[in-house]
């Protein structure tokens, strides 16, 4: 089922911000996170400095001055410890690193730079901030690497509790950012939802006019449908009255005519029927309004009704069984007039040809109208014939041959196709389709 624009419109808004929204917020976790490795790295290396000033290296041992270093390196388990080595040997190591299995890096290093980087051992990521120098003692010089050493959790930590944070603050806008959308939405859409109404009951005929009051953008639109809709009324009743006219004109010289003892004969009698044919027919061909482009809603169930008792009337010497299977729902976008001409041909013909039954389906969206009977039928050779004007293919009395030429060009007015074939009842199959 399509959508309509505003709903488009909505779904787009809230793709969006759930596509926007969670981007942000890796974005800015990531940021924190890289933001949190620089301020560690800086943190090491003010921890290595301090050790640096305190470090006293002898020919046969390295040791701290003081105790001067934060209380982490002499905390088991504190996750922060340092690691001194001499030609990748081990010479000093932290009171916090006692309990672990980390091992210093063999990495060999300039003398006077540092490296920082991830390291992981036994199933554990360390940060690892190492720095190899030269430390001159009475007379001899000794290479020594200090590494400072920090576990990934002292990281996550950090991390996981402003991940909660801002979690938090981005569900809150969320929340906040969907009720606005909302709100914006109603309100910008609320004048086209009552365009939309006023538009519906000119439709169905409740009112002539659009009268709402409307935003600047929505204004011209109304005052062209208003123009539109008054230009078309003044056409229709124009052409009604002009048709009038032309109806008052010809009824009194054919009525003349067919008064005239010379009207009798059969030539000219049979001539007269055919211009008061064509007078018929082109009468309620230009009458009726086709395809407006504003269309009231006919119901169906009830015309059908009515043209079926009158016909059960008019045909009571044939005891005809006219099944009706249509939905009180049902309805026809166009003018009842057209609807009755064309239903009234099609369900005229079928009693004429049936034998007893006559059967009558309407199907929606889209709408479809199907009438078929018990009779002869119609041979295939002769089917496209029979909608042309003054073609007749039975042998009724009544009628000028132009009944169902009505029911085909009105039928195309409306965009909708006819179609005749074999019914299952074995006569006639009568299918019009719309598109509504």
């Amino acid at each position: 089922m399509a959508l309509s624009l505003k709903l488009r419109q909505l779904l787009i808004s809230v793709f969006l911000m759930l596509l926007l929204l969670p981007s942000s917020f890796f974005a800015i976790e990531r940021a924190f996170y890289t933001q949190l490795l620089t301020s560690t790295e800086q943190k090491l290396e003010v921890h290595m400095y301090a050790m640096l000033s305190e470090l006293r290296v002898t020919e046969d041992k390295v040791e701290l001055s003081s105790n001067t270093l934060a209380p982490d390196f002499y905390r088991p388990d504190s996750g922060l410890s340092a690691y001194v080595t001499h030609e990748q040997q081990l010479v000093w190591q932290s009171d916090s690193s006692l309990n672990q299995n980390f091992v210093p890096p063999n990495d060999i290093l300039p003398p006077g730079e540092h490296l920082f980087r991830a390291v992981e051992q036994h199933g554990t990521q360390y940060w690892v901030l190492s720095i190899s120098l030269l430390f001159d003692a009475e007379d001899y010089t000794r290479p020594l690497s200090v590494h400072v050493v920090q576990t990934d959790q002292r990281l996550i930590a950090p991390q996981q509790s402003f991940r909660a944070t801002l979690l938090r603050w981005f569900v809150g806008i969320s929340f906040m950012l969907l009720l606005l959308m909302l709100l914006a939405y109603y309100w910008t859409t609320k004048p086209l939802s009552r365009l939309d109404n006023e538009i519906r009951r000119v439709e169905d005929g409740s009112q002539d006019q659009l009268v709402g009051r409307y935003p600047a953008e929505l204004s011209i639109i109304k005052e062209d449908l208003n123009l539109l809709l008054q230009n078309q009324n003044r056409q229709k009743q124009r052409y009604r009255h002009h048709l009038s006219d032309l109806a008052h004109a010809l009824k009194t010289p054919v009525a003349v005519l067919q008064t005239s003892a010379l009207s009798q004969q059969p030539e000219l009698k049979e001539q007269l029927d055919r211009i008061t044919g064509m007078i018929e027919h082109q009468l309620k061909r230009a009458s009726s309004s086709g395809q407006d482009i504003w269309k009231k809603q006919i119901a169906i169930r009830p015309l059908l009704d009515k043209l079926t008792s009158a016909l059960q009337k008019i045909y009571r010497d044939k005891t005809i069984i006219i099944s009706v299977n249509c939905a009180e729902n049902a309805m026809f976008r166009g003018d009842e007039t057209d609807l009755m001409e064309i239903l009234g041909n099609l369900l005229d013909n079928a009693c004429k040809a049936c034998k007893q039954h006559v059967q009558v389906n309407v199907t929606e969206r889209p709408l479809g109208l199907c009438i078929e009977d018990d009779g002869p039928g119609v041979p295939t050779a002769q089917r496209r014939q029979l909608f042309e004007r003054g073609t007749r293919l039975d042998t009724y009395k009544e009628g000028h041959g132009v009944g169902l030429a009505i029911v085909a060009e009105l039928v195309e007015s409306y965009s909708g196709e006819l179609h005749l074939d074999d019914s299952e009842l074995g006569g006639a199959r009568f299918a019009v389709q719309f598109v509504q």
